[in-house]
């Protein structure tokens, strides 16, 4: 009950909820005759749908997301373990399973594979679908079935991200373990660390996504036109940025 009602006033807080708040709001002024507060509050909402609905603004909030690693290899081979968030699940139609990693979950897989085949650390997986559905059972078997890794731990308790921190150390401190590599979206990874850090393990970031967007890349017309691919990121980075700024 609690989870979905942070959910919902989460909801609230963002586009475009709030927006539609706003309006309400507008059309509630103008029936009272408050001209000012009813062009207040249409102007409001028009101008923060305006801003999460561009590129450019989906841009700077995943800049002043990210934390470059600068890790190598070999830094990472002093790690005790290798420790896997899951990204979410999907109904599936392929014939291999009836849930599969959605795109999030499928992009810390790859890495992960990857950095065990390098480092053939033990790997823990923590996550568990609002549905239910352990995302880190479907991980699992996916890292066997097509990556050919295996999984020495799942953890498949943890709803949030807090959750996954608290629930992964009662699992890898009975084995001594606080040196990890924590794998997740670049986007996400400032709000992990922390929370893994608060848990008391020091981690070593390994992030995934493109990076901080290249100075060399320059704006264009189609970086302040409103679409709606770049009003789903923003919305996505937002709600992140809030999670952020509620546990730091």
């Amino acid at each position: 009950m609690m989870f979905e009602l942070k959910k919902l006033l989460t909801a609230m807080m963002l586009p475009p909820f709030n927006v539609l708040i706003l309006w309400l709001l507008s059309l509630l002024f103008s029936l009272f005759k408050c001209k000012v507060f009813s062009r207040l509050c249409a102007f409001l909402g028009i101008a923060i749908l305006y801003v999460v609905s561009i590129p450019y603004t989906a841009q700077t909030l995943k800049d002043s997301l990210i934390t470059e690693d600068h890790l190598t290899l070999n830094d990472y081979r002093q790690a005790q373990a290798i420790v896997l968030l899951g990204g979410g699940v999907r109904d599936s139609k392929e014939l291999y399973a009836p849930l599969a990693s959605s795109a999030v979950q499928l992009e810390r897989l790859r890495y992960a594979a990857y950095l065990q085949k390098e480092t053939q650390l033990p790997l823990l997986i923590s996550g568990v679908s609002p549905t239910g559905a352990s995302e880190a059972k479907v991980s699992m078997q996916e890292l066997k079935d097509f990556f050919n890794v295996p999984t020495q731990w799942l953890e498949e308790k943890s709803l949030t991200t807090k959750e996954n921190a608290l629930f992964t150390r009662q699992i890898l401190e009975k084995e001594g373990i606080n040196k990890i590599i924590l794998v997740t979206n670049e986007w996400h990874m400032q709000r992990a660390k922390l929370l893994f850090e608060g848990q008391g393990f020091q981690v070593l970031p390994a992030s995934v996504g493109e990076g901080v967007t290249p100075t060399e890349y320059k704006l264009n017309m189609m970086h302040f036109i409103p679409q709606a691919g770049a009003m789903a990121k923003n919305m996505q980075l937002l709600k992140e940025w809030l999670g952020y700024l509620k546990e730091k």
